[in-house]
């Protein structure tokens, strides 16, 4: 008697896995055999927006518009000057990419320009920009070496998001903390790159991508294949 194609389907299943779990110590580009075996199995399955998620505003859909500031620590701005114009230029250009409406970053740059660099209320912003959502991402530590070396390079970033919506009250726009998120970045995950192997500012961008990334994600669903 033939097998029926439900008992064929289900042997094909637990073989691939079977075989998954014996390969799992091997690696291809830095995702496991095994998690290539579950998405022939279950497909990719789409992780949503921290954002969307706490707020219920999905903001791909380029409804809503976004303006974003990063801030980082000025000891890195001496071994890195255009980190924050990098972080920034980065994280734009893929929320663009996903349909996000974004305010002008020239025009930040030049309000920012104008009141001394920085800003001590969100509500500020607020008054002078036409804006939805204001964005602050506040790079609290990084760092682009192993601790103590000089040699090794792995990069370490911590910081948190705020986001504020805006609204008019007695005729003045203003704003309120809507979204918060922390997040934190070691890369490469695991083995450091000697400086022999790769110079520093390749590393530095490769660093920067891989955070704007990171950071980016809090905005728009991604498939689970994005975290390897």
């Amino acid at each position: 008697m033939n097998a029926s194609p439900f008992n064929s389907t289900a042997w094909l299943r637990k073989t691939l896995l079977l075989l998954a779990a014996a390969l799992i110590p091997l690696s291809v580009g830095g995702c496991s055999l095994f998690v290539m075996a579950g998405k022939m199995l279950l497909g990719d399955p789409k992780v949503a927006a921290s954002f969307k998620t706490q707020t219920g505003v999905d903001l791909t859909d380029g409804e809503k518009s976004l303006l974003v500031v990063c801030r980082s620590p000025r000891l890195i701005l001496n071994e890195a000057p255009t980190f924050e114009y990098d972080l920034t230029d980065g994280l734009l250009r893929r929320l663009k990419q996903k349909g996000v409406k974004v305010i002008s970053p020239d025009e930040v740059s030049r309000w920012l320009d104008n009141n001394g660099g920085e800003f001590d209320d969100v509500r500020d912003l607020a008054r002078d920009f036409d804006a939805n959502y204001i964005a602050v991402v506040d790079i609290q530590t990084v760092r682009f070496f192993e601790e103590n070396s000089r040699d090794m390079m792995k990069g370490h970033a911590q910081g948190t998001i705020r986001v504020h919506e805006t609204t008019m009250i007695g005729g003045q726009r203003t704003a309120y903390e809507a979204f918060r998120s922390g997040f934190s970045l070691d890369h490469p995950r695991f083995r450091p790159v000697s400086i022999h192997e790769m110079s520093e500012h390749a590393f530095q961008r490769q660093f920067i991508d891989t955070l704007t990334r990171q950071i980016a994600r809090q905005f728009h669903d991604y498939q689970t294949s994005d975290e390897f």
